[in-house]
């Protein structure tokens, strides 16, 4: 038996010599020579100007400064240096174990990892990367930090960033990530399966400093922003917002986010219908890519210093909305605009406006060229619009629409429990509204504190009392309308007293212009419920005398010219601005004027405007239901010249005629 116990020593004497000897090659010209070997013995890589460096003190760790790795001559990864330390449990598993790796100054290219085949499984306790680059068509980072640890190589075809499950670390002075850039972000977590936590990061973006904390999954692809706040974050109207989905959707592995907390401090955004300076934001419980009307109680607040909508300016704005499914909660909307204030709360649906209160006070300015349209299209959806209190007071508008300008003064608005749009038509269906005004000017026709006072119980809607005074007149009116009803039957009494005659120019756009007083009443009902109702069932009577009548500055033979044109009368405008010495002197004899209105039909015996160079008559039969039967003329004489309009099935025709020369043109 003492041979076997020879043998014992013998083996255990060469594998000490072996291994001894393996140590000393380590610690020489011979090493990277050596590993070459090995490496050709079981992989095709080969490593090139590699020098290795072990120390007898650290058995277990070696450095390779500088390290490049080949296959078939081509290189497939170079770094500055790496060092490693093996795991004492490299001893007990059936893979290669590190329990440190450090790497300095790496750079990853698009799918050059791939490029590594059938590389054994081996796993790291921590890895650390310094001075790592990377590039591919999505990202780029430049001269970043990065620590990882459970690093574990077992699946090729995975990203080697997902390999891992503990804690993490991310540091980079700048990286591009599908043209975005990002500065000085640091990110800090811990990855379990597909679960990442964020305990924080942080960076400059957009100008703006960021920080928060936050969750993913990768199963789910859910993004969780536990906290995010930007400070100084500017956007520009060449980055519209519109994109941004988009730009999440493209760049990010993200289908969902939830937002349960985002502060956005001294910020500015300016967008192509929309600016705000001095930002302060704060969105709670928001969820992404869902609409504003599928939240569930989310929290909005805002404030900012100026803030702009296409061609209206507020200052201070200050918004707090409360999200709940098809329905917003206003707490709080605010704002100084136009030397005034306005504010409002309430409750918006994606058809309905209830607001509880409605205050505008000492608001003063122009119009926009197309504010009548802007307001239309912006209430074209609405098929309810409520307000319980709407208090309005001391306001100044002013409108230079060509067609028809004008500056309202002093207006006093008084509604309570006011139902002002139901089932998607306007009117008062409830409650109660008065308005008066300082001053107003129309179009160049001025009258002074006029009165509107109306009630409506039900949609049974009553024009209680209607005065606009005039400089030397004043007319009357009151109405009711049964919006409720079948066919909503309404009427209408208008009484004038002095009215002025320019009324029949500058608001009803007939191109007779026209000084001194009309006097009168009109009598009229039928039905409002569409436009067929109207024309079938307009009946009532109108009953007009005018005194102290001249031309408004214009010549009966200029008057003539312009009536030549074969335009529509209605709405042609008229230059009679410049002085005419003729004007004054042309009086006119005006005969009553009596329409007539039976079940749509109207009937306007001649009436005729004259003095003894001027004549102007209009006959007229008129169904509005049928076409066929529209009929209207209007003759004017001015000496021997003459112009023949004539309205027929809405053919248009106009005829010059001279008793001087006896030809029609």
């Amino acid at each position: 038996m003492r041979w076997v116990a020879k043998l014992i020593a013998s083996v255990l004497l060469l594998g000490g010599l072996s291994i001894a000897v393996l140590i000393v090659l380590l610690q020489t010209r011979y090493a990277t020579p050596l590993i070459n070997h090995t490496l050709a013995t079981f992989s095709h890589y080969q490593l090139a100007e590699t020098q290795l460096h072990y120390d007898i003190k650290q058995p277990l760790q070696f450095s390779l400064q500088p390290l490049t790795v080949k296959k078939e001559n081509k290189t497939l990864l170079s770094v500055h240096s790496i060092t490693l330390k093996l795991s004492s449990r490299s001893l007990q598993t059936q893979h290669l174990a590190f329990s440190n790796v450090i790497i300095d100054g790496i750079d990853l290219h698009h799918q050059q990892w791939d490029k590594f085949e059938h590389l054994p499984a081996f796993s790291i306790d921590r890895l650390v990367i310094n001075n790592l680059s990377i590039t591919t068509p999505a990202i780029t980072i430049n001269r970043a930090q990065l620590q990882i640890d459970n690093w574990q190589y077992s699946d090729h075809q995975q990203p080697w960033w997902q390999q891992f499950s503990g804690q993490f670390q991310l540091s980079a002075p700048q990286i591009t990530w599908h043209n975005q850039t990002l500065e000085n972000l640091l990110l800090n977590g811990t990855k379990q399966k597909q679960q990442w936590q964020l305990a924080g990061f942080s960076g400059k973006w957009q100008q703006a400093d960021f920080n928060g904390t936050a969750d993913y999954n990768s199963d789910t692809q859910l993004l969780t922003l536990d906290k995010l706040t930007l400070i100084n974050f500017r956007i520009q109207q060449s980055q519209p917002l519109q994109t941004w989905s988009q730009w999440l959707a493209d760049a990010t592995p993200v289908h969902h986010i939830r937002i349960k907390r985002a502060d956005i401090l001294d910020s500015s955004i300016e967008q192509p219908h929309w600016a705000a300076d001095d930002i302060n934001l704060s969105l709670e419980n928001w969820s992404w890519p869902d609409s504003f009307w599928q939240q569930d109680n989310a929290l909005l607040s805002v404030s900012a210093s100026y803030a702009k909508w296409h061609d209206i300016v507020f200052e201070q704005p200050i918004v707090e909305l409360n999200f709940m499914p098809e329905k917003i909660n206003s707490q709080a909307i605010s704002a100084q605009l136009l030397n005034g204030s306005m504010h409002m709360d309430g409750e918006i649906s994606p058809d309905k406006i209830k607001l509880k209160k409605l205050k505008m006070s000492d608001i003063k300015g122009f119009l926009p060229p197309q504010w009548f349209h802007t307001a239309k299209t912006l209430t074209s959806g609405l098929s309810e619009l409520t307000i319980d209190k709407l208090d309005i007071n001391n306001i100044q508008l002013t409108s230079t629409n060509t067609q028809l300008p004008f500056q309202l003064a002093g207006i006093y608005i008084d509604g309570n429990d006011v139902v002002v749009k139901h089932q998607h038509q306007w009117g008062l269906w409830q409650g109660n509204l008065d308005t008066s005004l300082g001053f107003a000017s129309i179009n160049q026709i001025v009258f002074v504190d006029p009165i509107l006072e109306m009630t409506s119980f039900n949609g049974d809607w009553v024009i209680d009392k209607f005065i606009l005074p005039f400089t030397d007149g004043m007319l009357t009116a009151d109405a009711n309308i049964q919006l409720a009803q079948q066919g909503q039957p309404w009427s209408l009494s208008i009484s004038n007293d002095s009215v002025p005659a320019a009324l029949i120019y500058r608001w009803f756009k007939l191109p007779l212009p026209l000084k001194g007083k009309i006097d009168g009443t009109i009598h009229a009902q039928g039905l409002a419920s569409n436009r067929q109702s109207f024309n079938y069932s307009l009946s009532g009577q109108t009953a007009l005398t005018f005194r102290d009548i001249h031309l408004d500055n214009i010549a009966p033979t200029q008057l003539l010219d312009n009536w030549k044109t074969k335009g529509k009368l209605f709405g042609m405008v008229l230059d009679n601005n410049k002085e005419n010495s003729d004007s004054h002197t042309q009086a006119l004899t005006l005969s009553p004027l009596n329409i007539n209105a039976e079940r749509g039909k109207i009937t306007i015996p001649t009436w005729l405007a004259s003095n003894d160079n001027f004549s102007l008559s209009l006959t007229s039969h008129w169904d509005l239901a049928i076409p066929k039967q529209q009929q209207l003329e209007w003759v004017l004489k001015e000496n021997c010249q003459q112009v023949e309009r004539r309205w027929h099935a809405d053919q248009t025709e106009v005829n010059s005629f001279s008793t001087c020369s006896g030809k029609i043109k």
